[in-house]
Order: structure tokens, then C-alpha cells, then sequence
């Protein structure tokens, strides 16, 4: 009997202690529940709190960049530069150049300002008498203003006037290139493009090329000198005559009597035949006679033919004497056109029967063809190409 109670005793004392056990738990699994949750909810409120100040510290260093410090009715006149620099003028008076960070103004009374091409740095600016620059990094003046003229850096390298004698200087104002020549206002700004520089002779009616060592590789002596940026070539023209160069100064398309256009993928090169050449970058001939495009050619026949109508109520046909028509047929040979709209005959086939001489041309037969040389002047061709007299 006592060992009974005891059992029971135990029994119950351990049951007690389960079921406290299971409260402790729950009530522990619920605490440790509610501050995940609350822990997350914190985190999650500092990330958006972090990214709101980042946000709203960017939009405020662009209201600085943009907007300040300057007057409010000015701020729309400055000019951005590089960086934190602004140039700054207003109503056409003399103006600032100034740090927009710091709100310093680093270079007073400046005229105009005028920024270099490429990766140079330094910005020619003229204070209403001479021209120097500063560098656009910092706002700083780099070299004084003492120029007549001067014109912006180019790889590496501005042209200057001094007295009227143009020379070309490096970014620490050292003359590295005098060739002696005299200043024409006439002439485009000086620049430097692909390692060269365009010129133009004192009389100013030719061009010629020269690079960074003040040598002329290419004489002054044509009527024109352009510049193909995407390929690097340069095209030429003297008289009747043009040609290609690459950057090298190797010639790609010989001077000739033609017309030339550089495309993406090679040049088209027209003859005075009109007909069409092209080369490759490299100077290969790809071909020597390509066209636009060909066309049939119709012509009406000698016979007339009656056109019946039906009546679209009861689809009774009636006659109309003004419905007399010539049937069209097909002429043996095609048109092609080459450059300039000019065309010429080919057999269906494909073979040429002419060369493109004709601005336009009619069937007027199976093979009889009226071709026009110029305005309203025509000659009638035959099927070999001969011209009918």
C-alpha cells in the first residue's frame, strides 16, 4: 500500500511538471515569435531609412550641382564644365567660371569660353582681349590669356596666334610646332583629327594636310580635303578628279575622274559613264559595274480591244464607247539603272546591251525602246543598242 502512493505520488508530481513544462514553451515560443518578428520589422525600417537618406543625399548634392549657389534667376544660365565646375554669364556680360560645390569663383571676367574635342582637358576661354586656358578639372588657369586668337585643344595640341604668326601648342603653352605661318580669319578653326590638321593655303583656294611633327603629308594642292571619322579616311578632290586616302596616308582609291562616297561597308566610286565601282577599306577592287536596280519594260500593242462592263444590280453588261484600250505586252529586254538615276538596256538574261547613258526609257515596241539623253531629247534604240535614225 505505501509503495502504491508512492508510484502515484511521483506520478502525479511528474505529470505537473510536464504541463508546466508545455506552458513554459508556449509561452516562450510566443515571446521568441513576437521578436523575430518585431526584430525584422526593425531591420527593415533602418534599410528603408538608409535608402530614403541616400536618395535625398543625391537629389540634394544634384540641387546643389545644378542650382546653387548662384542667383536663383541666374542659375538657369550657367553652364556645366566638369566635375563641379560651371561657367557662369549672364545677359551677355562677362562672366565666371566657378566651383558649384564650393561656391568659389575661380576665373572673373571671362568673355566666352570654348571646350576641347576628345579627351584633352584644358578650356580656351578669351577675356574680351586675349585667349589663354584653364584646366576644366579644376577651374584653375593653366595658361594666362596672351593670346590674339587661339583655338581648342585636339589631341593634345591648340593653335594659337601671336602677332599674326599661327603655332601650335602643347598643354603647358610650349611651342612645339612653328611653320611660320600668318593667321587668315577666313579659315575654319584649327584642329587636329586622326594625327592631322587641314589647312588652307594663304590664298585660300587650296588644302593640304599636316601632322603632329609640323611635315605636310599631304601638299597643298587640292580643292578639297575631308575626313571619314568612322572609317579614319581621308577623301580628297582636285579638279574633275578625287581619291581616298587611309590614315597612313597610303592611297586607297587612286585620283580619277570620278564621284565618291565612303558607306558603312566599303566606297562607291561613280564613273563618268555612271556606272559603279567598289572598293574595300583596305583599296581592293570589288567590282567594276554594279546597278541600283532593273525594271520591265511594257509597251502598248497596235490592236484596240472592247471592254464589256456588267451592271452590279442585275449583271446585265453594257457597252461604253469610251472603254477602247491597247493591251499591254512585255518588251525583250529590261531596264537597269545605275548612279544618278541614269539607266541602260540588258537582256533578261542579264547581259548588257547598253551602257546607263539614258536619264529614262520606254518600250515603244517588243524591241524598240525610246531613250531619253536629256530633257525632253530622245533617240530611238534598237535591240542591239544602236540608236535608229
Amino acid at each position: 500500500m505505501e509503495k502504491t502512493s508512492k508510484r502515484t505520488l511521483l506520478s502525479i508530481i511528474w505529470r505537473g511538471v510536464c504541463k508546466a513544462g508545455k506552458k513554459v514553451g508556449k509561452v516562450m515560443s510566443d515571446y521568441v515569435g513576437d521578436v523575430i518578428i518585431y526584430g525584422l520589422a526593425v531591420i527593415m525600417l533602418i534599410i528603408a531609412s538608409f535608402l530614403v537618406y541616400v536618395v535625398g543625399l543625391w537629389g540634394y548634392g544634384q540641387y546643389k550641382r545644378h542650382f546653387a549657389p548662384c542667383d536663383p534667376k541666374e542659375c538657369y544660365e550657367s553652364t556645366y564644365i566638369y566635375g563641379d565646375i560651371y561657367f557662369h554669364q549672364h545677359d551677355g556680360k562677362r562672366g565666371y567660371v566657378f566651383n558649384m560645390k564650393t561656391g568659389k569663383k575661380l576665373i572673373k571676367g571671362v568673355d566666352w569660353i570654348s571646350e576641347p574635342e576628345g579627351k584633352d582637358s584644358l578650356v580656351c576661354f578669351s577675356n574680351g582681349k586675349k585667349r589663354g586656358y584653364f584646366s576644366k578639372k579644376t577651374g584653375n588657369v593653366v595658361i594666362e590669356p596672351k593670346y590674339d586668337h587661339a583655338w581648342v585643344f585636339s589631341e593634345g595640341l591648340a593653335q594659337v596666334d601671336e602677332g599674326g604668326h599661327l603655332r601650335f601648342i602643347d598643354q603647358t603653352g610650349k611651342i612645339v610646332i612653328d611653320n611660320m605661318r600668318l593667321y587668315d580669319k577666313e579659315a575654319e578653326y584649327y584642329a587636329f583629327h586622326g594625327g592631322y590638321c587641314l589647312l588652307r593655303s594663304d590664298d585660300g583656294e587650296k588644302y593640304g594636310l599636316m601632322d603632329k611633327t609640323g611635315k605636310y603629308v599631304l601638299p597643298m594642292e587640292y580643292d578639297d580635303v575631308t575626313r571619314d571619322d568612322c572609317e579614319d579616311l581621308w577623301k580628297v578632290r582636285k579638279g574633275a578628279e578625287e581619291g581616298v586616302f587611309d590614315k597612313d596616308m597610303k592611297p586607297i582609291v587612286p585620283l580619277m575622274e570620278c564621284d565618291i562616297e565612303i558607306n558603312y561597308y566599303h566606297i562607291d566610286v561613280t564613273m563618268p559613264d555612271h556606272t559603279i565601282r567598289k572598293y574595300d577599306f583596305t583599296g581592293t577592287l570589288l567590282g567594276d559595274f554594279y546597278y541600283r536596280g532593273v525594271r520591265m519594260l511594257t509597251y502598248d500593242k497596235e490592236e484596240l480591244v472592247h471592254r464589256e462592263f456588267a451592271r452590279d444590280d442585275d449583271e446585265e453588261y453594257y457597252d461604253d464607247d469610251d472603254n477602247w484600250y491597247r493591251p499591254k505586252a512585255t518588251a525583250r529586254l529590261r531596264a537597269y539603272w545605275a548612279a544618278d538615276g541614269y539607266e541602260g538596256l540588258m537582256t533578261a538574261d542579264g547581259h548588257i546591251v547598253t551602257m546607263p547613258l539614258y536619264q529614262d526609257i520606254d518600250a515603244i515596241g517588243y524591241d524598240l525602246y525610246l531613250c531619253e539623253i536629256s530633257d525632253n531629247d530622245n533617240v530611238i534604240v534598237n535591240g542591239k543598242g544602236e540608236i535608229v535614225k
